[in-house]
């Protein structure tokens, strides 16, 4: 669309050096893209705040937690074995998914570092149930311990995160974190 106007109407009158300037408008197409790029930004914030929106970084942490999950189903198996719980324990990027997932569901009585509170300490070589092997600490962390307080975890978590758990206790054990004196039978390390 060109403009009508006689070259002295679309003078400005400001003057700057000696030089003036000229009043040109931007072009339609311009003006429209600029502001259908600048509802989009507002709509795109509002999304974003809102919690509906997950950022890149979110998704790829997301993504990687995936990616361990389907990579623990294939060192455990079918059925729990004291290796693929020893192969989940060994493996430090699963470990640091299982500490935030003890955090969460174990640290209330355990303590934060498995030190023990309510519950006993996870670190020393004294075991209440069993006798200290991945399996025993899967029996109990699965089916639980009513009479002592302990919750059946299989009910409330997959079986890959009991796994993760059971996998976590393993690899901190005997690693004697002070805290709540030993309960249990001693077992020789493992």
């Amino acid at each position: 669309m060109a403009d009508e106007r006689k070259p002295e109407e679309r003078i400005l009158d400001h003057e700057y050096d000696g030089i003036r300037e000229y009043d040109n408008p931007l072009p339609r197409w311009w003006t429209l893209i600029f502001w259908a790029t600048f509802l989009f930004s507002i709509g795109y914030v509002v999304f974003y705040l809102s919690g509906r929106g997950q950022s890149v970084a979110a998704q790829y942490v997301a993504e990687l937690g995936e990616a361990r999950e389907q990579e623990a189903k294939r060192a455990l198996g079918e059925k729990p074995t004291e290796e693929g719980l020893s192969k989940l324990a060994s493996n430090a990027a699963m470990m640091s998914d299982a500490k935030i997932l003890f955090v969460e569901r174990c640290a209330q009585c355990h303590g934060e570092n498995a030190q023990g509170t309510i519950g006993p300490n996870l670190t020393d070589s004294y075991w209440i149930h069993g006798k200290g092997s991945l399996l025993d600490v899967y029996q109990v962390v699965s089916d639980g311990v009513p009479q002592k307080g302990m919750p059946a975890w299989s009910r409330q978590l997959s079986p890959i995160e009991v796994a993760k758990l059971v996998a976590f206790v393993g690899s901190i054990k005997n690693t004697h974190v002070p805290g709540k004196p030993p309960e249990g039978t001693e077992f020789a390390a493992r």
